[in-house]
């Protein structure tokens, strides 16, 4: 369905696009007529099915929502309407969804070069899809509508919100260099020994193990050995959160230089310290303590990482406190276990209902 209107300089056209992998369609923003090159707009209306040529063959396939119809795309797209008896709206939106078939669809994208290959509607069209009668289109669409809604309606607890008001409201501060001293042991590379690596998440997400260094594989001639308690931070990642606590199943492993390590004067709890690391007063100390060329270049140096203020009551306070944030962090990871079980559930119900189809 090509609903080609011409384009006016003087007008302005809000746009609709289409996620990749199938994951809907979303307002893109508006263009003004004398800034476009294109002589003509598409329009689309909602339940439209959209995709754009280019975009295919990652499964840019979307329908458009009904808050997102009467808007235009550009003729790189490709715009269908449902016109059979045959085929229930609800059930083609999950089918679109469904990664086995949009990826079926994608292949027949033809090009030279991966990220130029099109998707022609001819071939498009010549597609074969799974299409029941309409009662088991209705059943399998209410199904796994009803799956939907209790995955999209769990929610989660705003425990960051909690944790930020706690420690925003703690009135003594003090900096890293007041609470943590520098502390690398470095250790010579030798080719026949291998050494046990460690890496940190950003937000403030922990350690996660690594792939060993073999010291005849690698560049370094120098690695350092971190100890269970230290505080650490990556100068590369700092300004993403990548900071945290040594774990004790990481004692005596090894980071390259780009990981300072420091001991924990004895006046800090580690269990509040921990949170206080999750706290979003810091990760915005952290990135605004950046420096060097280009987003992925910056550096949190040592002295700027040292001159961070975290919120730091007394010892007894910070075990109080430290209390309330820990349950905070439990909620926390729980809800975050939920959302990835929840996350997973709709793929696995539309895979059981579709697949048998096929």
């Amino acid at each position: 369905m090509r609903r080609m209107m011409p384009v006016s300089p003087t007008e302005t056209y809000p746009l609709v696009g289409a996620r990749n992998f199938s994951r809907g369609s979303f307002d893109a923003g508006s263009l003004r007529g004398a800034d476009t090159k294109y002589r003509e707009l598409q329009l689309v209306r909602a339940g439209d099915l959209i995709y754009p040529k280019l975009g295919a063959w990652e499964g840019a396939f979307s329908f458009v929502e009904q808050d997102l119809g009467d808007r235009y795309v550009s003729p790189e797209y490709c715009v269908f309407t449902i016109c059979s008896d045959e085929a229930q709206a609800g059930y083609l939106r999950h089918l679109f969804a469904w990664e086995p078939f949009w990826r079926s669809l994608a292949a027949r994208s033809t090009g030279t070069n991966v990220r130029r290959r099109r998707l022609q509607p001819g071939a498009f069209l010549d597609g074969l899809l799974p299409l029941p009668s309409l009662d088991s289109q209705r059943r399998i669409a209410a199904r796994l509508d009803r799956i939907s809604a209790t995955t999209t309606s769990f929610g989660a607890p705003s425990t960051a919100a909690l944790r930020d008001g706690l420690l925003d409201n703690v009135p003594q501060r003090s900096r890293i260099r007041d609470i943590a001293t520098l502390a690398r042991q470095p250790v010579s590379v030798k080719a026949g020994e291998t050494y046990p690596n460690l890496g940190l998440l950003n937000r403030a997400r922990g350690v996660f193990r690594k792939p060993p260094i073999h010291g005849a594989e690698t560049k370094y001639s120098t690695l350092y050995a971190v100890h269970a308690g230290q505080l650490i931070y990556s100068k590369l990642f700092g300004w993403e959160g990548s900071v945290g606590i040594v774990p004790e199943w990481a004692d005596g492993w090894f980071v390259s230089s780009e990981f300072p390590t420091y001991n924990v004067h004895t006046n800090v709890d580690l269990d509040y310290f921990g949170q206080v690391l999750r706290w979003r007063g810091l990760s915005e100390q952290l990135a605004a303590a950046t420096s060097g060329m280009g987003q992925r270049r910056q550096r949190v140096q040592i002295d700027q990482f040292e001159m961070l203020e975290i919120p730091l009551p007394d010892l007894p306070a910070q075990r109080r406190v430290g209390a309330n944030l820990l349950r905070l962090a439990k909620v926390e990871d729980l809800a975050a276990h939920r959302a990835t079980l929840a996350a997973a559930l709709l793929p696995a119900a539309r895979n059981e209902e579709l697949a048998a189809l096929t």
